[in-house]
């Protein structure tokens, strides 16, 4: 997944140019950041089902076989 992070405008005499690029930001702004929050939150899933992956496995006594 790839993020492109938009640097915010600089500020310009020309007041009506620059709160639109502004109000442009921040809506990229804000959808980068669930873009960010989505892919954290399924790579956290993905650990979660990992440990308990591992959780399972390591409660198989060593006498026994996993297969």
């Amino acid at each position: 997944m790839q993020f492109t992070k938009q640097a915010m405008p600089m500020f310009t005499h020309d007041h009506a140019a620059y709160v639109r690029q502004m109000h442009d930001w921040h809506m990229k702004m804000a959808q980068y950041h669930d873009q960010l929050r989505a892919f954290h939150l399924e790579r956290a899933k993905q650990f979660q089902k990992l440990a308990e992956e591992r959780a399972k496995t390591s409660e198989i006594p060593s006498g026994t076989s996993a297969a």
